[in-house]
């Protein structure tokens, strides 16, 4: 079992459990006390879950208290977001005009529409995306101009919000920092909140992107509630207020890793 796999299956156990020993853990997993303790750690340290003396128990709307760079995010959890992005694609069809928001799991998104040969107008505000996107001579491109941030590589502010709001388009694709059933979608970012659900409110269709680190976690700028989204893509779902969240809002909730898994 690899790391990322055998780390989701123990939230998911704390999900269910709301606490788990070492012991326990390492008998439903079939791994060492020195592997399980070594994932307790890293969980921990990604504020998944809480250590406590002999286990761990959960932790609940864990606050995003840190907005990460691109560049910390691009390598993190990459076969999920990969995954994520592959089941995106599915969802495209020729002469669609999508958008494109500025975030990793966005990236990989773009790269398969630059490999494929898809014919899609695709609007974003993240201008380094260009660069994979121009592989697709089908693909005609509408970069969102205004300020660049230097965390995310988005372009954000007025302006930008200002282009989004006279674009019409059949999807909307966008990444998130945080998920819950309490808060809905968040980001640290006031202006990133502002451009993302401006994109949302112009978008037929609605997709959030994101990979299982950003679920039951709320930061400190709202984007919208839930009900805002028709999918939301993800690897698997361990908080089953999220899940039963999305069934009492009629979202479609796609679950990548647990139907490669079964």
């Amino acid at each position: 079992m690899l790391p990322e796999e055998r780390r989701t299956k123990i939230l998911s156990i704390l999900h269910m459990n709301k606490s788990a020993t070492v012991t326990y853990l390492c008998n439903e997993l079939k791994a060492s006390e020195a592997t399980i303790r070594r994932d307790l750690a890293i969980l921990d340290d990604e504020n998944k879950l809480e250590r406590v003396r002999g286990g761990a128990i959960m932790r609940s709307n864990t606050p995003v208290e840190k907005e990460e760079t691109f560049g910390e995010k691009e390598g993190a959890y990459i076969r999920e977001k990969q995954r994520i992005a592959k089941e995106a694609f599915k969802h495209l069809r020729d002469h669609d005009s999508i958008f494109l928001d500025a975030g990793t799991t966005t990236l990989e998104l773009a790269k398969l529409i630059g490999r494929s040969r898809i014919h899609v107008f695709v609007a974003t505000n993240a201008p380094h995306f260009s660069m994979y996107l121009a592989n697709n001579p089908n693909v005609e491109q509408f970069v969102v101009g205004g300020k660049i941030r230097n965390n995310t590589l988005s372009v954000v502010g007025a302006a930008a919000v200002d282009m989004i709001r006279r674009l019409n388009m059949n999807k909307v694709f966008i990444g998130v920092n945080a998920i819950s059933p309490e808060f809905g979608l968040t980001t640290p970012d006031f202006e990133e909140a502002e451009l993302k659900r401006h994109a949302l409110d112009n978008g037929r269709e609605r997709f959030i992107l994101a990979d299982s680190s950003k679920f039951s976690k709320v930061a400190m700028c709202e984007i919208a509630p839930l009900s805002y989204v028709d999918m939301i893509i993800t690897s698997t779902i361990e908080d089953e207020s999220i899940r039963s969240e999305c069934e009492k809002e009629g979202i479609t909730l796609v679950e990548v890793l647990r139907d490669w898994e079964g």
